[in-house]
């Protein structure tokens, strides 16, 4: 507006220049035309003069509608020299970490702040491959790799990947799927260029722009996925041994299947288990595997290092890599040993359960990879069982010694529960009560075999711990004889198991 005065008279005139909203209506129109005009001026962007000849709006209030729509997402710009030459946003969110921090709003300062610091990794790729932001959880695992390709970081040879359509493709397969639009979303794991095991999963955004970004979540869970393979291969084991437990009917028999299964699932070179007498404080080789050659001084310093474990009662550990270490005698024989067959690392751990000792285990590394440290846990987990085992086939072996004596022996002795029902009788007591085959007497109460009252003596064993007396035997012709008996009860760490007897004919009938 202009005002003028002449003499007596006064003149005003009104210069309005037409309001904005006549060019255009509507905020979004204005946004609208800023955003057409950049993508008109050309790829090589465009300033802020630029701009403003072509939408006929002053540079000030230019400045806060591009400032708008870069908070928005939708434009961006480089500084050069002093100044903007403005884009519009082909991936309006990686713009946001490109920025510098000091040309960041704070609220885009948050939310960078937010995603770099997230416990799992955040990757965002372009439509072309390349790597346009990745935050701190990944720059820790594979340095800056942002405008490198993103299949760089991950094995060209990793094909354990699964997805949800079931096809099987390593973690860069899966994402190229994506670029590919063959998928919109996956979920896989595959391996790193270092070996990692990454869970990964990526789905394709839409920008504003109708441009698209892929968005990818990963997580490293290598130690996860250590540990449930550590616990498979533990129950594994278990159930292997328990197998041979089970199947076996000799020490030796025994031993060699376990040093198959452990090599199996663990993947040792060489390995033996030695079985402790404790009577004559000496080991014994009951099982080897894998060793290339054997020698009268490799086996003496097995035996050694065996016997420190079984009297430290403690899992022994040498590496070759502490060679040049100062060592103490055991140590000694233990790097001479690993000289012997070129070792990497080896373990000595004791047999034990239940407080006594029963042997010890060698397991021997050399080419191969050895076991990681973690995973000492599954000899320490496994030692007891095969301990156990041990201990049964010796008691079985024990036990079938004194019944091949018993069968041996001139005299009928039998065994019954403590209900006076049979559970064990030798051939002398088949064939003198006239008998063929043990099913014909085992299970029957002992009183059918006696011609007087003998329930009593089943009390009286109980009550007493034995009894002795003669009794009239009668045999399965009916006929009977009379014997002396001797009967002695059986006590187990739960009371009372079994009454055994001895019966000496003393004259016929």
């Amino acid at each position: 507006m202009k005002a003028s005065i002449d003499g007596n008279h006064s003149t005003i005139y009104l210069y309005l220049r037409p309001p904005l909203c006549i060019y255009m209506n509507t905020e979004e129109e204005i946004f609208n035309k800023l955003i057409d005009a950049i993508q008109d001026i050309g790829d090589m962007g465009a300033t802020i003069d630029e701009i403003s000849k072509v939408v006929l709006i002053e540079r000030h209030t230019l400045s806060k509608y591009l400032n708008r729509l870069r908070a928005d997402g939708r434009v961006s710009y480089k500084q050069i020299g002093k100044a903007k030459v403005w884009f519009l946003s082909r991936a309006p969110l990686q713009s946001i970490f490109c920025l510098k921090e000091e040309d960041k709003t704070y609220t885009e300062k948050i939310f960078s702040r937010i995603l770099s610091d997230m416990p799992e990794g955040l990757l965002i790729l372009d439509f072309d491959s390349n790597i346009l932001f990745m935050n701190r959880y990944l720059t820790t695992l594979w340095g800056d790799c942002i405008g490198q390709k993103y299949y760089h970081i991950f094995s060209s040879s990793s094909n354990n990947g699964s997805v949800k359509d079931g096809s099987g493709k390593d973690g860069s397969g899966l994402i190229m799927a994506i670029i590919d639009r063959k998928m919109e979303e996956v979920e896989s794991r595959g391996e790193d260029i270092d070996g990692r095991i990454l869970d990964i999963k990526a789905r394709r955004v839409e920008n504003p722009d109708n441009s698209s970004s892929i968005i990818a979540i990963i997580s490293d869970s290598t130690e996860k996925v250590g540990n449930e393979k550590r616990i498979k291969n533990l129950s594994e084991l278990h159930r292997l041994l328990g197998e041979s437990v089970n199947r076996s009917y000799a020490i030796d028999q025994l031993c060699s299947t376990i040093l198959n299964n452990l090599r199996e699932v663990i993947g040792f070179d060489m390995g033996d288990i030695l079985i402790y007498d404790p009577d004559k404080d000496v080991l014994s080789s009951n099982a080897q595997k894998g060793y290339p050659h054997q020698n009268e001084n490799s086996e003496e310093w097995k035996r050694r290092i065996a016997m420190e474990a079984i009297n430290r009662k403690e899992i022994l550990f040498f590496d070759s890599s502490n060679k040049g270490m100062d060592k103490d005698e055991i140590a000694r024989t233990a790097y001479s040993l690993i000289e012997e067959y070129n070792l990497q690392k080896m373990y000595a751990i004791p047999l034990k359960t239940k407080g006594e000792i029963h042997g010890s285990l060698l397991i021997l590394f050399g080419s191969r990879k050895a076991m990681a440290d973690e995973d000492r846990f599954l000899l320490e987990g496994i030692s007891e069982t095969i301990a156990s085992g041990i201990a049964k086939i010796k008691a079985e072996e024990e036990w079938r010694l004194k019944a091949n004596v018993l069968e041996i022996f001139s005299h009928p002795i039998f065994m019954t529960n403590i209900e006076g029902r049979l559970t064990y009788v030798n051939s002398a007591f088949l064939e003198i009560w006239g008998y063929d085959k043990e099913n014909e007497v085992l299970g029957r109460p002992w009183s059918e075999f006696w011609k007087d009252e003998s329930k009593d003596v089943v009390t009286a064993v109980c009550e007493k711990g034995s009894w002795k007396g003669d009794l009239v035997a009668m045999k399965k012709d009916g006929s009977g004889y009379k014997t002396q008996l001797s009967t002695s009860l059986i006590i187990g760490k739960k009371g009372p198991l079994q009454i055994v007897a001895i019966a000496e004919p003393q004259e016929k009938k």
